[in-house]
């Protein structure tokens, strides 16, 4: 009903509004009983999902437990093919979960438009599952017929109720910031996976506060309340200071803004995060204000424990060493395409293939801290050598190009730098229980699938073969990882793997070859040959067939790298033979942009639903990671 309210009816309840700053009105109590059962219920969801993370995390456990023991006693079996009834249940199971999850439908690739791409299948159903869960929560019982009791509150109802679900959103939302976190200490799931929930259950937010607000405005306006209500009552202003927060966060937070000045964008976001929960506290009632220190108690065991553990890394205080000086002694070293080799010689932890770093360099730029992918593996600990850390760091703009101009500098000076070091961070996959493994590169990509290449020719496991694909534009490049890709090829060969490493150099006029790079050694010999490759153009899917020049460093029948001139290779042509050859279940593991990302996730799906993957076919399980440049 769009009739006038009376100003009496609602002046009846001044004294209430008066009386408690906290409170708006005597309708609050009203709803209060029933609104706090739907927050915990929002809990108890949160809850759920967590429950299902961790029984996936013990069950891939325990998998990869049970394989690599199994191909320890007996390596001529195919531990990764599941055999029994209940084995065969569940990869189905993970297979119809992996085809529905992995695809990304919607994606672009231009300078803008990159930023609307949308998320791949598998979160937006997870989105959908989340904004179902929220308009439930939202809408259950408030919308009151004109014979109830509290039908003069039935603006009210749903403002409260929309308050409540945005509120109870905040400590999440919060939570999914951190990079010390329940959720990711429990689930094995890193806080950068996790970061598109914290974006988007942001902008959900801003939505569902858009309903709160909406709501009351309302019923202030049939009411001619409007001035008053912000005149009498500051919990109104400070309700919507908070809203503009969210909104100039939600803003700032689009990845266009964040990639443009990502220093900028940070110092922002933790004040406009400070004063949100400032906003919040002073304008919700007392009994909902466990939400803002529940958000409070989740950023301070972060940055405590981030603290603690920068101060234990750089102080050496649990470490080997004698000499306890701050911080590590670093060497940087400029490398073609404008690429700088940032070497720790003597670092005193571990860490996993993968994962990476924060850095801090304080006599080049004092306040900036960057995060970079660890491009080495540490020794193992039987052995007595020190671990040598390995940064590959491309130079752009800002640190890294002041960085790679520093490199320049100290390789005339010989100059050192004191770099301190937080970390390291995220929970990468192991592969070691897979049967086959495809790991492709585009560029500076190969410092995240270098170390889980020299893990996997390492460590004991399951894997029997191994496919590498690197694609770089020119073959200077190819001296990135020159030392790596030898010693992989040298380990692969002494423990009887099949490894084919394949170096794809899209560069049509780039006249270099892998020996004038310097890549070539005692492990075998390089042959060039002239071969017919087809390639995808990279404005589309046309294919078209260019001659290249590929230049091979056989080792063995079952090991070679390879070097193809003027090579743009299709996804398929990478994915696909693999796949169709693996007598077990196959890994594919991806780093790089946005494109190549897209296009793997979407082969992937496909290949497995063509083949119909543990489907009575007898084709094996396929299992995807990706990585994508950018913050």
């Amino acid at each position: 009903s769009t009739t006038r309210w009376p100003l009496w009816k609602k002046l009846t309840n001044m004294d209430g509004l008066m009386s408690s700053m906290d409170g708006m009105g005597s309708s609050m109590g009203m709803f209060t009983a029933e609104n706090k059962a739907v927050a915990l219920g929002y809990w108890y969801a949160i809850a759920v999902v967590t429950g299902l993370l961790v029984a996936g995390r013990l069950i891939t456990s325990a998998q990869s437990h049970v394989r690599r023991a199994c191909f320890q006693l007996d390596d001529s079996k195919v531990p990764s093919r599941p055999e029994s009834g209940v084995a065969r249940t569940y990869a189905t199971m993970i297979t119809t979960l992996r085809e529905l999850g992995y695809s990304q439908p919607v994606w672009f690739s231009g300078r803008i438009t990159k930023y609307f791409t949308l998320p791949p299948l598998g979160q937006c159903l997870l989105l959908a599952a989340y904004w179902t869960m929220l308009l439930i929560m939202l809408w259950s019982n408030v919308i009151l017929s004109p014979s109830s009791s509290q039908y003069a509150y039935k603006w009210e109802k749903v403002g409260f109720r929309a308050a409540w679900v945005s509120v109870t959103q905040i400590p999440f939302i919060y939570l999914l910031s951190c990079k010390f976190n329940p959720i990711s200490l429990l689930t094995g799931v890193s806080y950068v996976r996790l970061n598109w929930l914290h974006r988007w259950s942001a902008r959900t937010v801003f939505l569902t506060i858009i309903v709160h607000w909406a709501y009351f405005f309302r019923e202030w306006v049939l009411s001619d309340l409007v001035k008053w209500e912000f005149q009498l009552m500051p919990m109104v202003k400070y309700g919507f200071g908070a809203w503009a927060v969210i909104g100039w966060m939600t803003l700032t937070g689009f990845g266009f803004f964040r990639a443009l000045n990502h220093e900028l964008f940070v110092a922002q976001h933790i004040c406009a995060a400070a004063a949100l929960l400032w906003l919040l506290y002073v304008h919700v009632p007392t009994y909902a204000q466990y939400n803002v220190w529940l958000s409070v108690a989740f950023v301070a065991f972060d940055w405590i424990a981030r603290i603690v553990l920068g101060i234990l890394r750089n102080t050496h205080i649990l470490s080997w060493r004698t000499v306890k000086v701050p911080g590590y002694s670093a060497t940087a070293e400029a490398l073609p395409g404008n690429m700088t080799r940032l070497t720790i010689a003597h670092a005193d932890f571990t860490w996993k293939a993968g994962q990476h770093v924060h850095l801090s360099m304080p006599t080049l730029r004092p306040f900036e801290v960057h995060p970079f992918t660890i491009a080495s593996i540490p020794v193992p600990a039987s052995s007595n050598s020190k671990n040598t850390l390995e940064l590959m760091i491309r130079a752009h703009s800002g640190f890294t190009r002041s960085l790679h101009d520093a490199a320049k500098k100290d390789a005339l000076t010989g100059r050192g730098r004191r770099v301190f070091i937080n970390g390291p961070w995220g929970m990468p996959p192991d592969l070691r229980h897979f049967e086959t493994v495809v790991l492709i590169a585009c560029a500076s990509g190969a410092s995240y699938i270098a170390p889980m290449l020299h893990r996997l020719v390492t460590y004991t496991g399951c894997v029997t073969k191994l496919h590498v694909h690197w694609i770089i534009r020119s073959a200077q490049h190819l001296t990135w990882f020159e030392a790596s890709l030898r010693q992989a090829v040298q380990k692969a060969q002494l423990r009887n793997m099949q490894l084919q490493i394949t170096i794809h150099v899209t560069q049509t006029g780039d006249d270099s070859s892998i020996s004038s790079c310097g890549l070539q050694g005692s492990t075998g010999d390089i042959s060039a040959i002239d071969s017919e490759v087809s390639s995808l153009s990279p404005a589309g899917n046309e294919k078209r067939i260019m001659s290249a020049r590929e230049e091979i460093l056989a080792v063995d029948p079952s090991t070679a790298l390879r070097v193809r001139h003027a090579s743009r290779p299709s996804v398929e042509s990478m994915v696909r033979p693999p796949v169709e050859t693996a007598l077990g279940e196959t890994a594919v593991v991806t780093c790089g942009g946005l494109a190549i990302t897209a296009q793997t996730r979407n082969f992937v799906a496909a290949l497995s639903d063509e083949r119909a993957v543990h489907k009575g076919t007898g084709a094996q399980g396929i299992f995807m990671h990706n990585e994508t440049y950018g913050y």
